[in-house]
C-alpha cells in the first residue's frame, strides 16, 4: 500500500452519450514524480467548517507520509456534483473524493470507481455498512461513517410551551402532529411544533414502518402509491393543524440548512435531522436538544431506523495513483488520529477499535449520538444498498411534488403518481 510505480502513462477518455456518462478507466502516470514524491488530488463538499476539519486531518497525513503530498479540492454542495462529473468526463477526476450513497452506484457502475480490495484494510470495519459501498461484490467505497435520521427535540421550546418531552418508544403520527400542534397554540404562534420534511430517508423510513422498501430489487420505486400519498398527506395535516408553519414559509425554510431551521433558532420543538447534525442545532440553539426515535404507528411492521453512511471516500478508477490513494483513504478510516480531529462530521467512525480510542475525548453532542444509536441497536434495519442510477435525482423530486401538495396544486394521491412514474423513467441499474 506504499506505492507501487507505475511507469505508463496511458489516454484517459470519457464520453458523454445519450445523455449518460460513460467513463473509461485509465491510468494517471506513475505513483511517484521525478523527485520520489506523490502526488494526490482530493475533492470534497462541505461548509467552511467541514474544510477547515479536513484540511487538518490531510496536512497530519501528509506529516505522517512525507512521500505524499496532497492538493486539496472543495466546493460547497451545490456545484460538487456538477464539478465532479465534468472532471470525470475530460479523464481529469481527482485521485480520491467524497461521494454520498445517492451518486456512488451510478459512478460505480460507469466505471469512475476502482476497487478498493487490497488498497484499504476492512478488517476492523463495519461487514454490514460496508455492503453499503459494495457494487455486485466488489467493493468501490469505503463509509466515512455512519448517521440515523431521528427527531431533534429542543427542551426549551417544549418547557416554554408546558408541554413534557414525549416518550419516543411509544408516540405515534397522530401523536407527533398533536404534540406540535400544541406547541404552536401554547406559544401563540410564537414557536411552531416542527417543520415540513421531504427528505428521502424519513420516507424510507416511513415505507420500512409498512413493509416497503425504497427501491425494488431491479433498481424501481419499490414503494406503493398509497403508501407515498399517505406521507404526503401527513404533511399537509401538519399545516392544516398549525404544527407547522404554512405552505410559503415551509417552502423558505426548505430552502435552507440545518442551521437556519426552527428547532436550531428556538422557534421550533421538533425538527427532522441526521444525527451528526446534533452539534450544530446545539450549537444554533444554545439549548439542551434531545434525539428522539421517529413515531410510528401501532401496526408499524418495524420502527424504521437505519444506520447509513454519511458518505464514502472513492478511489478514481483513472488515478495512476492507486496504492498512494488507497493508503490516504486507509488512513482516514482507519487512524485514530485522523478520527479524533474529524469527530461525527462525516459521520461516528464505526471502526470499533478506533472509536474506542476517541470516545472519551468527544464533544458532549458526539456522547450522546452514540448513546442514541447504541440504544437503537436491536431495533435497526439493514443499511441501505448502494442506490440506483439516477438516485441523485430523488430528494429533489420528492421536495418538488410535495411543494405541489401543500401549495394545493396537487392532491396527495395525484402526487404520489406522478413522483413513481418521474422517478422510474430517470433510475436504472
Amino acid at each position: 500500500m506504499n506505492g507501487r510505480k507505475n511507469g505508463a502513462t496511458k489516454l484517459c477518455s470519457a464520453l458523454l452519450l445519450a445523455g449518460a456518462l460513460t467513463f473509461t478507466a485509465a491510468c494517471g502516470g506513475g505513483d511517484s514524480g521525478g523527485d520520489g514524491t506523490t502526488t494526490l488530488r482530493v475533492a470534497w463538499w462541505g461548509n467552511d467548517t467541514r474544510q477547515a476539519i479536513t484540511e487538518e486531518v490531510l496536512n497530519l497525513f501528509m506529516e505522517k507520509n512525507e512521500d505524499i503530498k496532497v492538493e486539496m479540492e472543495y466546493s460547497d454542495w451545490d456545484n460538487y456534483y456538477d464539478r465532479l462529473t465534468t472532471q470525470m468526463a475530460s479523464g481529469d477526476a481527482p485521485d480520491v473524493f467524497a461521494t454520498e450513497i445517492r451518486r456512488m452506484g451510478e459512478f460505480g457502475t460507469r466505471n469512475a470507481l476502482a476497487d478498493l480490495d487490497g488498497l484499504v484494510d476492512m478488517s476492523g470495519l463495519d461487514e454490514q455498512l460496508l455492503l453499503s459501498g459494495q457494487l455486485e461484490g466488489t467493493q468501490y467505497a469505503i463509509p466515512t461513517g455512519v448517521n440515523a435520521f431521528i427527531i431533534a427535540a429542543n427542551k426549551t421550546v417544549l418547557d416554554e410551551a408546558g408541554i413534557a418531552l414525549p416518550d419516543d418508544t411509544t408516540w405515534t403520527w397522530d401523536d407527533y402532529k398533536e404534540f406540535s400542534a400544541e406547541v404552536t397554540a401554547a406559544t401563540d404562534g410564537g414557536s411552531y411544533g416542527t417543520q415540513l420534511s421531504f427528505n428521502d430517508a424519513y420516507l424510507n423510513i416511513y415505507a420500512q414502518q409498512h413493509g416497503e422498501k425504497f427501491y425494488s430489487e431491479d433498481g424501481k420505486i419499490g414503494m406503493s402509491e398509497e403508501v407515498i400519498a399517505d406521507w404526503y398527506s401527513f404533511q399537509q395535516e401538519l399545516i392544516d393543524s398549525g404544527a407547522s408553519p404554512d405552505a410559503s414559509r415551509s417552502a423558505e425554510l426548505g430552502s435552507t440548512g440545518v442551521e437556519a431551521s426552527l428547532v436550531a433558532t428556538n422557534k421550533g420543538a421538533f425538527g427532522m435531522w441526521w444525527s451528526n447534525q446534533l452539534n450544530a442545532i446545539t450549537t444554533g440553539s444554545g439549548s439542551e436538544i434531545v434525539l428522539l426515535r421517529m413515531p410510528k404507528d401501532a401496526d408499524a411492521v418495524s420502527g424504521g431506523h437505519f444506520l447509513q453512511p454519511n458518505m464514502f471516500w472513492s478511489v478514481a478508477a483513472s488515478s495512476g495513483k492507486k496504492d498512494a490513494a488507497g493508503q490516504l483513504v486507509d488512513f482516514l478510516v482507519n487512524d485514530a488520529e485522523a478520527a479524533a480531529i474529524i469527530g461525527s462530521d462525516r459521520g461516528l467512525p464505526r471502526n470499533e477499535a478506533v472509536l474506542e480510542q476517541i470516545r472519551a475525548d468527544l464533544p458532549e453532542t458526539d456522547q450522546a449520538s452514540l448513546e442514541f444509536i447504541g440504544a437503537l441497536a436491536d431495533e435497526l434495519n439493514d443499511p441501505p444498498k448502494a442506490n440506483p442510477n439516477g438516485a441523485g435525482e430523488m430528494p429533489a423530486m420528492l421536495e418538488r411534488y410535495g411543494q405541489e401538495v401543500v401549495f394545493g396544486r396537487m392532491s396527495p394521491q395525484e402526487a404520489a403518481s406522478g413522483f413513481i412514474n418521474e422517478a422510474n423513467s430517470v433510475l436504472s441499474k
